[in-house]
This record gives structure tokens, sequence and C-alpha cells, in this order.
């Protein structure tokens, strides 16, 4: 877990320094998320995490770069497991590619993307994801941004000790993902997410996973407006990784909390 932990995280800020480079803008962050009420497979007991999260985006001329990486501790409830988890996409405008106009109304412009999810945790859990396809960016009155990916689903994880549901196959992911600023008084806030509609393959079952947090921006407060930002996330797991369609219940866990959420910008 150590070696990969160090590797990710290397590839990351790799990216990160590339695309730094020529970017035309660029929003890095680190997220504090404490939740108690996780499930795990197999496991019957309320699991405690604490999750301290490096997440970076970045623009230029033809797409954009972003990425995240988990560092993950469970309580005793899970064995005191930790575990290391990211995920990186890269994009590249249809239209600035073809220097025409790619989309129109609503639909702003379409990008080819390729993403890859991978990850270790120390009970031999390893995911792997490639993800190609493409982004549809809208025009949503009110948003920063909202996105929807439609992107193949490449399972090549491997989950030691328990059933590896969906290795080497394939389905699909849609994901739209938004930013709504918002702000009531002297209040900022941002309302910001994502949802992972997963399909069903070999074994395991369809998926569907959102993480929206609602975020306070604290240091406008102080004079530092998007510095940082405290609020809630709110997490929903249905058939967390896949569970199995022939497993016992045991196998099949939904997460359904809200959890603490703090985060610093640079």
């Amino acid at each position: 877990m150590t070696k990969f932990r160090h590797t990710l995280l290397a590839a990351a800020l790799g990216v990160s320094a590339t695309t730094a480079v020529a970017a035309n803008w660029s929003d890095t962050e680190v997220q504090l998320l404490h939740g108690t009420d996780f499930q795990e497979p197999f496991n019957d007991r309320d699991v405690t995490k604490t999750i301290l999260t490096l997440t970076h985006a970045s623009g230029h001329d033809y797409g954009g770069n972003f990425f995240f990486v988990d560092f993950i501790k469970s309580d005793r409830a899970d064995n005191n497991e930790q575990e290391v988890y990211g995920e990186w996409y890269t994009s590249l405008s249809l239209s600035k590619l073809s220097g025409k106009t790619i989309g129109g109304g609503p639909l702003k412009d379409v990008s080819a993307t390729f993403g890859i999810n991978a990850g270790s945790k120390t009970n031999g859990a390893r995911p792997r994801v490639f993800l190609p396809g493409v982004t549809l960016h809208l025009d949503v009155p009110g948003f920063a941004f909202f996105n929807v990916d439609v992107l193949a689903y490449m399972d090549r994880g491997k989950f030691d000790g328990a059933d590896n549901c969906g290795e080497g196959k394939n389905t699909y992911q849609i994901t739209p993902a938004w930013l709504l600023p918002f702000q009531i008084g002297q209040a900022k806030f941002q309302f910001t997410g994502f949802i992972d509609f997963i399909g069903a393959h070999g074994n395991c079952k369809a998926q569907i996973l959102t993480q929206p947090q609602l975020r306070l921006d604290v240091g406008s407060f102080f004079g530092k407006p998007d510095t940082m930002y405290a609020g809630l996330e709110y997490q929903y797991w249905k058939n967390k990784y896949g569970g199995s369609k022939n497993g016992p219940s045991i196998a099949n866990k939904k997460d359904n909390f809200a959890q603490l959420l703090l985060t610093w910008k640079f």
C-alpha cells in the first residue's frame, strides 16, 4: 500500500505540475471529512472513517484535467484498515480541436474524456477502472458548471478474500457533476457534487453513488473569500463496490449518511 500511495501521489502531483505551466486556471484544495456510519461488505458494524482528500482541477486552451486522492483511516470496526484511492480525468474540447462549434442551445460543448480510478487497501482490495468516453458541457442558469460524463466502465479491479464481482467486465458510467454558488444575506454557499450511475457487470449489481456537499464560505467572514469552507457531505451508495448478485445480504451494502466537512483552498 505504501508504495502505491507514493506512486499515485507522485503521479497526481506530476499532473498538477505539468498542467499548471500551461493552465488558464487552476484550483487546488484539501478536504477533511469525518463520518461514523460507513458500511463495509461482510461487516455488520458501523465503521467510522477519517478522510483527507487532495483535489486539483485545471483548464487549458484545449480542455482540462481533474484528479483527487483520498487517504482513508478506519476505526476498529473495520480492523483499523488504511486505504488510498484516487481518480484522474483528462478531457479535450471537440470544439477547440476542430475549430467548429460542437453543440447548440443548452449544450455548450462536447469533450473527449479519459479517466482512471485506482486504489489500494490493507485488506487486499485493489480497485482499477478505465473510463473512456465523452463529457457534455451544459449551460444551466445559475450554475458555475453542469457537466454530464458518458463513459465506458472497464473494471479491472481485484478484491482479495471477496467476490471479484466485476473483474474483467465492461459496462457504462453516467455522471452528472455540478457547482451551484449562492448567497443568503452575507453568507456565501456552494452546493456541489456528482452522481455516478454505474451499470451491472459480471456478478456486480448496478450502483448509484452520490456525494453532494453544502459548503459555507467561512473565509469570506474574515476578508479571505474562497479560502476556507465548512459544511456537510451526504454520501449515498447503493450496492457499494457492486455487491454481488448471488452473494449473501451481508455482501450487499448501502451507505446513507452525512459527514462533517472542512475545506482549505489554495
